[in-house]
């Protein structure tokens, strides 16, 4: 393994994220750089460094770092991981504070562009019915992209839902379309909005294509002058397309991708806060029942090792003595059969025992591990439709971000189970049917 020194000296001089790890392998630091090696290094030249970052310092026993194609990509990456990891010495982005969004009020007659900082999109757009784009980490290019709307495409500025009665500033400014005196109908005004939306999502080839058909359409339907609107908003965009190559960062693909590069037993200590567990969960084993009608049935148990699967010590058990439809009684007969050898065996015990079902399940699972007496291995549950996870002792699940990587990781982790059950159901109902 690489000391120190070495990581230090190896670093590139590129634009990237470092992610600074304690001696347990956890995540303690996110930061950017436009130079890995500059940035990196100069944590370790200064003696009359702030009392945080000789705390920082003391605490380093590793350095991964992740590079990227520019600065803001980097900025962009910091932000992600900083959300997910939530590192100790990081102050800033672990709140609900995040970078800008453009949000398009969708749910509105006349849909307004605005200005929103935040934290979960889902949840945002069940309640508003916006559609949100970005982030924007740049303020500058933000007002750029603000002002080239304003000017080429004129939705209405308004800061109420509710219209005014008169027209505004803007509309004089022919940068308004003034549907609060009637000199725009819903249906025009869509298309407007549909400019917007491509613009926006940089499907630049698609707005001129959509852009010429609406020209078009105008032309056919004798409307000279919006015709001449938008030829003319058209012209701009293509010279603007001429001279600018647009490259759009979408931080939940980068994010994803980054993930895939990170090892997985760095998620682990995550996992461990997220459920709340006594120890980082190394060793987990996972568990499903696959049936049809209660015939063939069947069930499956995985093993994931530092974030990654073991297959040599995945099992797979044949139903025996439960005969109909009754879920909950598969997984007790399993979990007993698979915990009995244990003992028997005196096998090393898992971390975290994962069970793919809601709360009953988890409810069945903990039934059949007290009456064996293995009461002191955490277990969970997940449930398929919303993923929430379940654990002893709380009224409530689990909610996490569907972006977390810890959830991430259990819903790969069930999968796996539910998959490895799937396919030895297969494979019993084949040998039934030639027999």
């Amino acid at each position: 393994m690489e000391t120190l020194l070495q990581q230090l000296a190896n670093l590139p001089d590129a634009s990237g994220v470092y992610l600074m790890k304690n001696r347990r392998g956890e995540i303690i630091y996110v930061g950017k750089a436009t130079s890995l090696k500059k940035r990196v290094n100069s944590y370790f030249q200064g003696r009359d460094a702030a009392p945080k970052t000789q705390a920082l310092v003391s605490q380093i026993a590793h350095i991964d770092y992740l590079p990227t194609c520019s600065a803001k990509e980097a900025l962009l990456l910091e932000f992600e991981l900083i959300k997910r990891f939530r590192p100790r010495y990081n102050v800033m982005y672990r709140d609900d504070k995040s970078y800008p969004y453009l949000k398009l009020m969708l749910g509105e007659k006349y849909p307004r562009l605005l200005l929103a900082r935040i934290a979960h999109r889902g949840a945002a757009r069940k309640r508003d019915r916006a559609r949100y784009y970005g982030p924007y980490p740049d303020g500058s290019h933000l007002r750029r992209v603000l002002y080239f709307i304003r000017k080429y495409f004129p939705l209405r500025v308004c800061k109420k839902e509710k219209l005014p009665g008169k027209v505004c500033f803007y509309y004089h400014l022919k940068r308004c379309a003034a549907p609060c005196i009637g000199e725009i109908g819903t249906a025009d005004y869509a298309k407007i909005v549909r400019e917007v939306d491509l613009f926006l999502k940089n499907k630049h080839q698609s707005l001129l294509e959509y852009l010429e058909g609406q020209m078009r359409e105008y032309s056919r339907e004798l409307k000279y002058e919006q015709a001449r609107r938008v030829f003319q908003e058209k012209e701009v965009i293509s010279h603007l397309l001429e001279r600018i190559r647009f490259r759009r960062v979408d931080p939940a693909q980068l994010l994803k991708a980054t993930l895939d590069k990170l090892p997985q037993e760095q998620i682990l200590p995550v996992l461990k806060r997220e459920l709340n567990l006594p120890t980082v969960p190394r060793t987990i084993e996972a568990f499903d029942i696959s049936n049809i009608s209660g015939t063939n049935a069947v069930g499956s148990m995985v093993t994931f090792v530092d974030g990654s699967p073991a297959k040599n010590l995945y099992r797979r058990f044949r139903i025996r003595t439960i005969s109909g439809v009754d879920d909950y009684a598969m997984l007790r007969e399993v979990i007993r059969r698979r915990y009995t050898k244990v003992l028997k065996e005196n096998q090393p015990r898992p971390d975290l025992i994962l069970i793919d079902g809601g709360k009953g399940h988890l409810a069945q699972g903990i039934k059949e591990l007290n009456k064996l007496g293995l009461t002191s291995i955490p277990v969970a549950s997940i449930a398929k439709k919303e993923e929430h996870i379940f654990r002893p002792g709380r009224e409530t699940p689990i909610v996490l971000d569907q972006r977390s990587p810890a959830l991430q990781l259990v819903r790969h982790i069930r999968d796996e189970a539910h998959r490895f059950a799937i396919n030895y159901h297969r494979l019993l109902r084949k040998k039934a049917v030639r027999n």
